[in-house]
This record gives C-alpha cells, sequence and structure tokens, in this order.
C-alpha cells in the first residue's frame, strides 16, 4: 500500500491512475501495470512465508479493489474456497486488465498497426508495460483460455509463471503442489503457446 493513505485513499488514488491509463494519459499505463506487478509480488512473497497460514492468502486492497471488484459487480464480494482459487483469479484478473488496456489502446487484432515485439514465453517477461501489451502478448494471453479448455492446471501454471513472473518454486507453494509438478505443467504450457502465437496472423 502507498505510503502515508488510508485504505480510502490509496483506493480512490488506484482508480484515477486507472482511468488515465484508459484515457490514454502518457506514462500511465505503465505506472498502473508496475504497480500492480509488485504488489502481487509482495503478496505472493507473504503467502510463500507463510506456506500454508490461510490468513496470509486473503486478498489485498489492490487485488480486491483494483481487479476482481472492477471487472464484476462491484456488490459482489469475491470468496475464494482456496489458495489455487484465488491465485487463479489473481492471474486471470491481471491477463484481464492488459487484455482491456491493450484494446482500449487499439493493439488487439493484427497489432493495431504496432511493431511485434518477440517474446519467449518466460517467466517475469511481462513484467515491462511495453512488452506485455504487444500483440503477440496479447495473443499469448488471450490464448490461455483455449488451453484452459485442454489442460486447466496448465494454464493456471502459465498464467503465474507467465503473468505474474513467480518462479517453480513460489507457483508450487502457491498452488500446493510439487515443484516437479509446476515444472511439468509448465513446459506444456510454453509449448502450447508457442504455437499458439506462431499462428497468430
Amino acid at each position: 500500500m502507498m505510503h502515508g493513505m488510508s485504505s480510502g485513499e490509496y483506493v480512490e488514488n488506484l482508480t484515477e491512475m486507472l482511468n488515465a491509463a484508459h484515457r490514454g494519459e502518457n506514462g500511465a499505463s505503465a505506472h498502473v501495470w508496475k504497480l500492480i506487478y509488485d504488489e502481487i509480488h509482495e503478496m505472493a512473497v507473504r503467502a510463500c512465508s507463510a506456506e500454508g497460514t490461510r490468513a496470509q492468502l486473503q486478498p489485498t486492497l489492490l487485488v480486491h479493489e483494483l481487479f476482481l471488484k472492477m471487472f464484476g459487480p462491484s456488490s459482489v464480494v469475491p470468496q475464494w474456497d482456496d489458495r489455487r482459487h484465488f491465485w487463479g483469479s489473481v492471474g486471470r484478473s491481471m491477463g484481464q486488465f492488459l487484455v482491456d488496456l491493450a484494446r482500449s489502446e487499439g493493439r488487439i487484432r493484427r497489432g493495431g498497426g504496432r511493431e511485434r515485439i518477440a517474446i519467449e514465453i518466460v517467466a517475469g517477461e511481462l513484467e515491462d508495460v511495453t512488452r506485455a501489451l504487444s500483440p503477440l502478448s496479447i495473443a499469448a494471453i488471450e490464448a490461455l483460455d483455449q488451453l484452459e479448455l485442454e489442460s486447466p492446471e496448465s494454464a493456471q501454471v502459465a498464467r503465474l509463471r507467465f503473468l505474474s513472473g513467480f518462479s517453480i518454486e513460489q507457483t508450487a507453494i502457491l498452488l500446493d503442489i510439487a515443484p516437479r509438478t509446476v515444472s511439468k505443467r509448465w513446459n506444456f504450457a510454453r509449448a502450447w503457446l508457442r504455437r499458439a502465437i506462431a499462428e497468430t496472423p
């Protein structure tokens, strides 16, 4: 949370920044994405240090107010069955934020006339907003929905690794699965997504 701010001021400030990003104000989208990325990582560090303390997996102000609340009915308070459900929601919401932002900037569908930045599908690759909003990155993010139909477990790992930049060990702790299982699902997801973006027009 931003130092020196009350919870209400924090939400108001984030909302203003998000609106500025959607209006296309210079540098706003990069600032919002960096704030989101840093906050999510702080959440993961706390969750991993707790290793199973359910209280540590409750949503922070950012995820609740900026993501899940803004992408759904504001009157609904999100509920999660377990840590997998919660972190699945985080990854999905991060992806939806990028897709919506890319759509608002005209980057979706054949790149919107912008340069196609090559991507490798590696953990932490989307930390930079320019790379995150590149047409091929957006194509990969959208392809995650199709991957989920074939292998929902692999799609969940891919969202945490590709979108959130979590390590194999962090992902294993957050999803309560073995690191070798994370590696297997991640390798499958990477190969699948690479094929998907190779077919992007």
